[in-house]
């Protein structure tokens, strides 16, 4: 996977921008708010269909501008694509990709494939579940577009249900309609607590290995995926038995809560080192370490899954890292092209500087330096 240019017109503080990228490592510094994690976003926009920053489509058009326009060319297993995203004030998205335009913003997935880093991603670590299945649920939207399918609709019923738990009519009406909504319920989430299962039992062993190495042999690090239904079965008729008894029991519980207690939505995911809870009792190294093992394990994932290395992208990360972990990341991603942020570069320990393109980002302009 090798991005070969970015353009940029009237996106977030960009007029008019064209970015010739290398193969290999492309570093933007410069000062904050200048720009630089605009482009990470642009190049994230296209990979999912949506920013990792904001919900709102508004915010990402020039401010005094109707529309934006991202074009993102890339070469993927030897074959040109070109994907163009168009923008334009409370109106539907357009998509193309080599001028086919997209039925559905999901359409997108799997077309361009990356792995963003920031800071920002420390909430996987140190804040509540939700986080982690975020984690989770991005990568195999990416890899896996059935699961992006199931995902959403399991969303959609699931809101259906919790609405008609806050109904106040009659309970039987309740409970008869609550029957069709249960029947979905089990069918999608069923199916995504089997991908997630396995995804788990596979980057586990991922993660383990590299954070070995990272750490010297000192640690062993571990995830264990506790969902809240179906838990330690892997076939997914018991799965779905399982999810049924827990729906049905909770049934009383869920009118009086007027939400819905058990199912994918409810999973958890544990970080642990040395059998103790990173989230908990990990040192920020630890924490540091466990971040960066994931990271690492979701390139090799992705790579693994679809056979195409992904670009990755390091928003103001090198920051956050002493130079052990700078190193220990760099020699990971050597045959990787790689989009660095950062707000000086003469710093960062990346090796023989001959293999980078460096970028200065001044007030939504990019210079070549």
């Amino acid at each position: 996977m090798n991005i070969e240019s970015i353009f940029l017109l009237n996106y977030r503080n960009y007029s008019e921008q064209y970015i010739k990228l290398d193969p290999g490592i492309n570093i933007f510094y410069g000062e904050n708010a200048q720009g630089k994690t605009n482009i990470v976003e642009a190049v994230y926009l296209l990979t999912m269909g949506k920013s990792h920053r904001t919900q709102r489509y508004n915010e990402m058009v020039k401010w005094d501008e109707n529309d934006s326009r991202i074009c993102i060319k890339f070469k993927k297993d030897d074959f040109d694509y070109n994907i163009d995203f168009v923008m334009k004030r409370n109106q539907k998205k357009q998509i193309k990709v080599n001028g086919i335009r997209l039925e559905k913003l999901s359409d997108i997935l799997g077309k361009l494939n990356t792995v963003i880093f920031s800071p920002d991603h420390m909430k996987i670590i140190k804040e509540g579940p939700s986080e982690r299945r975020k984690f989770i649920d991005s990568i195999l939207s990416q890899t896996k577009p059935k699961y992006y399918y199931n995902i959403n609709q399991y969303l959609k019923v699931l809101a259906q249900r919790n609405m008609l738990l806050c109904n106040e009519k009659n309970i039987e009406v309740i409970e008869k309609t609550l029957d069709i909504w249960d029947h979905q319920l089990i069918e999608y989430g069923s199916k995504i607590i089997v991908d997630r299962q396995i995804f788990i039992d596979g980057i586990d062993k991922k993660a383990w290995k590299i954070n070995k190495e990272l750490s010297g042999g000192r640690e062993d690090f571990h995830l264990k995926y506790m969902p809240s239904t179906g838990g330690g079965k892997y076939e997914i008729n018991d799965i779905k038995k399982d999810f049924e008894k827990k729906l049905i029991d909770a049934r009383a519980y869920d009118m009086r809560r007027k939400m819905t207690n058990y199912g994918p939505h409810r999973d958890e995911l544990s970080l642990f080192i040395n059998e103790k809870e990173v989230r908990n009792y990990g040192s920020q190294g630890q924490q540091r370490s466990a971040l960066l093992s994931l990271k690492i394990s979701e390139m090799d994932y992705i790579k693994d899954e679809t056979g195409t290395t992904p670009v990755l992208l390091l928003d103001d990360v090198f920051s956050e890292l002493d130079k052990n972990r700078q190193g220990f990341l760099i020699s990971f991603i050597k045959n990787v092209q790689v989009i660095i942020t950062c707000t000086e570069y003469e710093n960062l320990y990346l090796g023989d500087k001959s293999k980078y393109k460096i970028f200065n980002v001044i007030n939504g302009k990019v210079y070549d330096k």
